[in-house]
């Protein structure tokens, strides 16, 4: 529940910004890793970025993406290492990730 917490205030800080971060990334990613290590679902991870898309304190854009970070942490597509540094590496919609969701070639 603490960690939970924890991620919690890590999406509101997030928010408090113009646009999220790849650090904030990085740290969400990270705290999905142990959400998932700990037994919580998926469901109850992703619960907690609705409930800051319901508040409106993101932006549509930023919400799917931290939405698609915790998914594809949580089933170990990438490690919070690869969200970091493809973040770091290029424009976050050019993310080596989201290109592969979409179906383009890496």
């Amino acid at each position: 529940m603490r960690t939970i917490l924890f991620l919690t205030l890590w999406l509101f800080y997030a928010a408090a910004s113009a646009a999220v971060t790849c650090e904030q990334l990085g740290n969400i990613a990270q705290t999905t890793e142990e959400l998932r290590n700990q037994g919580n679902s998926l469901a109850s991870v992703l619960a907690e970025a609705d409930k800051l898309e319901a508040s409106d304190k993101m932006s549509k854009r930023d919400i799917g993406r931290v939405r698609e970070v915790i998914d594809q942490t949580f089933k170990r597509t990438y490690t919070p290492l690869e969200i970091l540094q493809d973040c770091r590496d290029a424009q976050p919609s050019r993310w080596r990730w989201w290109r592969d969701k979409q179906g383009e070639s890496k």
